[in-house]
């Protein structure tokens, strides 16, 4: 062999050697996430990164996008550039967005100065609110409420502006009102409400408004949420809840979102240490409004401790095979006596013939070998007739007829000896 072929199958023979060696023993490729929250200084952000922080020790890498909210988290998700998002449920989704898992109830909060008169939503004619950013959730929701209440955009001023924008116009000032979809004991409420004359307002009628969004329910702020000592707010205070959701792209891959739920459910220990939100993440309930499909993944998980089909319904398949027993022995009882009774339908007419064929041994008289005649053709007829009815089998039938013949041949030979005869 040529030294420069030899030289070359050595160098491949090694690269094919030193790229399996790779293979097997180079780390696992982290398995990559992103998620669309919402604003830096909201629950969803913060929570994300704590789950971003807990599942990096299971080989996640959780990239957490702060973004302007549900709105825009959707279009992020549908478009393909994010994997996972968080939502206000009863945001408008599309076809392309599976369910994960609840992660926490948000509640509705109208804050107020308490310089101010207001002390229900429909007193805010007249004044200038703060609300959230245009296209959020929380924008939707502050107007769904409005129109609950009667209150349209020419009965006060509403100013779009971001959390933070909202706190300082507040605190100059500058608006009389700010409304936030937050879970209770939001940070930012409690630096605004504590820190400064702020009360929260009730917001009732939960029920009412359930009617018309089925995600929301009547829920309550508890007493001292935001301050032991004086207690704010100082009693519940009744309000509307909503919750939010973990969602993903319906072609995420379903082994990957099955890991990922287990380690929200099977690390939450770990999780709640980080952020107590997470103590509240679970999965969707039967009772649930929440309309949006679970992913194959989720699904496989929530599914894992269900008994199989077998166990599920081991009563009925014991009902089922016990009367399935009882119907196949009754079953087995009835054939057996259809062919006793069979049996016993040809042994009768096997004797006849018997009988018949005696009869024609013994007789010399013509008339009555032409009656025993007369009497096989009207026995064939019968044993045809039980043929069509199934009361003989075809096999039963062979067998007659074969005796039959034998003793129609005897009876005609008979009549056949006694005509000569006569003849003689």
């Amino acid at each position: 062999m040529d030294r420069r072929v030899r030289i070359a199958v050595v160098i491949l023979v090694w690269a094919a050697a030193v790229g399996l060696l790779w293979f097997v023993f180079a780390p696992a490729d982290a398995k990559r996430l992103i998620v669309a929250t919402g604003p830096r200084e909201g629950e969803s952000f913060e929570l994300a990164a704590a789950i971003a922080r807990v599942t990096e020790a299971s080989g996640f890498e959780l990239e957490v996008l702060e973004t302007g909210g549900s709105a825009e988290n959707l279009r992020l998700l549908e478009a393909g550039r994010v994997d996972l998002a968080t939502i206000q449920a009863g945001t408008g989704t599309s076809a392309r967005t599976r369910l994960i898992a609840q992660l926490y109830a948000d509640s509705y909060q109208l804050i107020v100065r308490d310089a101010t008169a207001i002390e229900a939503f429909p007193d805010l004619a007249g004044h200038r609110v703060a609300v959230p950013p245009t296209g959020s959730g929380q924008y939707a929701s502050f107007w769904f409420l409005a129109e609950h209440y009667g209150l349209t955009e020419r009965d006060f001023t509403a100013l779009a502006m971001s959390a933070d924008a909202a706190d300082f116009a507040m605190i100059l000032g500058a608006v009389d009102a700010t409304f936030r979809v937050r879970a209770a004991g939001n940070a930012s409420i409690r630096r605004l409400v504590r820190d400064h004359p702020m009360r929260l307002v009730p917001l009732p009628q939960g029920a009412a408004l359930a009617l018309k969004q089925p995600a929301l329910s009547t829920g309550r702020i508890p007493e001292g949420s935001y301050s032991g000592d004086p207690p704010l707010p100082a009693r519940d205070l009744p309000t509307v809840t909503v919750p939010r959701l973990l969602i993903a792209r319906d072609d995420l891959d379903a082994g990957l979102v099955q890991e990922f739920t287990q380690i929200l459910f099977e690390k939450r220990a770990l999780l709640v240490a980080s952020n107590p939100l997470a103590g509240f993440i679970r999965p969707p309930g039967d009772d649930s409004n929440i309309a949006i499909p679970l992913h194959p993944g989720a699904q496989r998980y929530y599914d894992r401790e269900k008994p199989g089909f077998l166990i599920a319904n081991a009563r009925l398949l014991a009902t089922l095979l016990y009367v399935g027993a009882i119907m196949s022995s009754g079953f087995v009882a009835l054939r057996a006596r259809v062919q006793r009774m069979r049996r016993v339908r040809m042994g009768e007419y096997n004797r006849t013939l018997m009988d018949v064929a005696s009869q024609a041994r013994a007789l010399e008289d013509r008339e009555a070998l032409f009656e025993l005649r007369d009497r096989l053709v009207d026995m064939l007829r019968e044993v045809v007739e039980d043929l069509d009815r199934d009361r003989v089998t075809q096999d039963e039938f062979g067998h007659f007829s074969f005796t039959w013949q034998a003793v129609d041949g005897l009876v005609r030979d008979r009549i056949t000896l006694e005509l000569d005869g006569g003849r003689r």
